[in-house]
């Protein structure tokens, strides 16, 4: 049983005591008090062992955990002499992606340029395709208006 149960044989306990006010009120059932006492005191040594063996324990607990602790600062205190260590591979390795990144900003422009130019060929080129058709459709319609002008003559 725990903590809950116990508090839960107490509000019950006191419900039954408490019922008993009042004009019309009626008489604890004292054997349910009995019981709900007894279950009450089973409850209680358990909740008392655990926390004596918590008391007896917290040396042993604070004494694990300042290992752990000073383990933890040792391994944090090993892992920063490395990436010291380590420091100099870093800055060149820094170094190699400066050059890397700067190569591929290179190319990027270098590639805009050349779409750029491919897109005004490309313009270029329909605009000429363009340009020759509009001018079969304005000779056509010169040829039709000379046509429709001629058959009104002839009519």
């Amino acid at each position: 049983m725990s903590r809950s149960d116990a508090l839960e044989i107490l509000s019950r306990l006191r419900g039954e005591l408490d019922g008993g006010r009042g004009l019309f009120s009626k008489k604890p059932d004292l054997p349910l008090c009995v019981e709900l006492c007894d279950k009450l005191a089973k409850i209680l040594p358990e909740e008392m062992n655990d926390a004596e063996y918590v008391k007896h324990k917290r040396k042993e607990i604070l004494a694990n955990a300042d290992i752990v602790a000073k383990n933890t600062i040792r391994a944090a205190e090993e892992k920063a002499n490395n990436l010291v260590s380590e420091s100099e591979v870093v800055r060149g390795s820094q170094t190699a992606a400066n050059r890397i990144i700067e190569s591929a900003y290179a190319k990027c422009d270098n590639l805009i340029i050349r779409t750029k130019a491919h897109l005004d060929n490309l313009f270029k080129e329909t605009e000429s395709f363009l340009l020759s058709t509009l001018a079969v459709v304005r000779t056509n319609r010169e040829e039709l208006r000379a046509a429709l002008t001629d058959s009104r003559k002839d009519d």
